[in-house]
Parts: structure tokens; C-alpha cells; sequence
């Protein structure tokens, strides 16, 4: 499609060549060059002789925390019910709101008209309402044999069957912070988008992940593209900024509050209300 050649040739003309083995972190799944949905999940696993395990018992985005770098301190104070939504993801639902601020809603329409109900993926609605019913998620393993390779959060909005994020889980080590970082991984056309964040655990026992790097080689957002003849490029775009907090409220709640910003201004905000599937209690 145009819209896609346009994207890609604007991140070679404007990011950077890169050497993949120099810049393994930037490097990650592709999508499919229609239609992104789950289409990707198949071929990765017929490519690598993968089992697809889909909301497997107590499934979660981390199966291991070590891999996460958390100091001995951070451990003690990250609150109990953040750490088990994150390692038993498959048995939680949720209730979204989102918010897209004044001048930036059209950005919403358009951004849903051009690419997300195509690709379905990156599919934020612009009113509330769309997602009042709540999301489908799912927690996707792709196994070889019991070692889990890739993790994918699938989520749908239930009341129109919009693929809101196909998103791979992973943590990837940066060199320029000589640590692992949390990297998410959303496949498109001959490449894909990726936002690599920091954490931090605050002293309620939240969990802050942040995407505010000032430079390519930082934490932030990033497109990859890549061609058929062993040319790769990548872009950091400066301007887009993300910060996730995954909290326990004063009544006891687990929520989300997820912010993006914009050269410093705020334009996009998502909430979420988590509990156990089947269940409309609180953990």
C-alpha cells in the first residue's frame, strides 16, 4: 500500500543504516504486507518449529524477573499484586478508558482511517465508548519445547473484534545503559515499531516503565525497516514519549494509567481497570 512505502521510506531517508549484529537490540519480528492481526504468529512459528500455546494456565508477559534486572531492593518493594499480574497475565480481564486530548483527536481518526483498522494493529479508538465492553486478551507462547521463545499479548476490543495491540514481549540488553530494558515489539510491512522503556519502582510499590530517551541508542520509540537485500534502517523518533504505571489504588484495585506525550504534550491517555477473569472482583 502507499501509505506503507511512504512510512518506510521515510525511516531510510531520515533514521539511520544499520549493522544488525551491532544493533541486535533494534531487531525484531516483521509483519505481513497487508493485514498484521495475528497473521505473523503463524509464520514465526512454521519458520522456527514453534509451538503456539495460547492462554496457557498462569501465562504471564515475564517468566522470569531476573531477566528484568531488578536490584534486591527494588524485589522487597515492588508491591505483590503488580509482580503476579505480570507473571499470570492469562488470568486477569480488564475495563478500558481512553482519552484522546483536544486537538490531537483527528490524529486519532486519521491514524485508524490510514493504517490501524487496515493492519489491525496499533488500533486505539478515538471515543470511550468502543471499548466499554472491555478487551479480549490473550497471552500467546511460542515454544520450543518447554523453553518459551517469544511472548505475545493479543488484545481485542469485544465490541468490534479491532485488534487494539499485537504486541511481542521481550527484554533486549542496551549498551548504552549496560542493562536489560523491556522492549515491545508491534510488527508492520517489511519491518516494525518498537518502544523500548526503562523501569522503575516507585516507594507505593508501582511499577513506572518509561520510554523518554533523548537519542537514538536510548529508551523510546523506534521503527525498524528492512528490504530483501540484506539493507537495514531504524528510526528514533525524539518527539514520542510513553510512560506506563501499574499500581495497587487506595481501595485495593490494580489499575494501569498509560500517558503519551507528543513534544512534550500530552496527547493520548489509556486506563485500566484489572481484575481475575470470570470474576468482576478486584485482586
Amino acid at each position: 500500500m502507499l501509505q506503507d512505502k511512504l512510512t518506510q521510506l521515510w525511516v531510510r531517508c531520515t533514521g539511520k543504516k544499520i549493522d544488525p549484529d551491532k544493533h541486535s537490540w533494534i531487531i525484531g519480528p516483521l509483519g505481513e504486507e497487508n493485514v498484521i492481526s495475528d497473521q505473523y504468529l503463524k509464520r514465526m512459528a512454521e519458520q522456527d518449529q514453534l509451538k503456539v500455546i495460547v492462554n496457557e494456565k498462569n501465562s504471564g508477559l515475564l517468566d522470569d524477573w531476573d531477566r528484568f534486572d531488578l536490584s534486591l531492593d527494588e524485589k522487597k518493594k515492588l508491591n505483590l499484586k503488580v509482580k503476579k499480574f505480570y507473571e499470570n497475565t492469562s488470568e486477569y480481564d480488564f475495563e478500558v478508558w481512553s482519552e484522546w486530548k483536544g486537538v490531537f483527536k483527528p490524529l486519532g481518526y486519521l491514524l485508524t482511517v490510514i493504517f490501524s483498522k487496515r493492519l489491525q494493529q496499533l488500533n486505539i479508538p478515538v471515543s470511550s465508548l468502543v471499548m466499554s465492553k472491555g478487551l479480549k486478551s490473550e497471552i500467546i507462547k511460542l515454544k520450543k519445547g518447554e523453553h518459551t521463545v517469544w511472548t505475545i499479548w493479543y488484545r481485542k476490543i469485544k465490541s468490534t473484534g479491532d485488534v487494539i495491540y499485537s504486541g511481542i514481549y521481550t527484554t533486549t540488553w542496551m549498551p548504552h545503559f549496560q542493562r536489560n530494558l523491556l522492549k515491545v515489539v508491534f510488527p508492520l510491512p517489511n519491518g516494525n515499531a518498537s518502544v523500548i522503556m526503562t523501569k522503575k519502582i516507585l516507594e507505593d510499590g508501582s511499577l513506572l516503565l518509561s520510554s523518554d530517551g533523548k537519542k537514538f541508542g536510548e529508551n523510546g520509540f523506534y521503527f525498524y525497516v528492512t528490504d530483501n537485500k540484506g539493507n537495514h534502517w531504524a528510526k528514533f523518533v525524539k518527539a514520542l514519549h510513553e510512560w506506563i504505571r501499574v499500581y495497587v489504588d487506595e481501595e485495593d484495585i490494580l489499575r494501569t494509567d498509560h500517558n503519551f506525550k507528543f513534544f512534550g504534550i500530552n496527547f493520548l491517555n489509556l486506563h485500566y481497570k484489572i481484575y481475575k477473569k470470570n470474576t468482576h472482583k478486584t485482586v
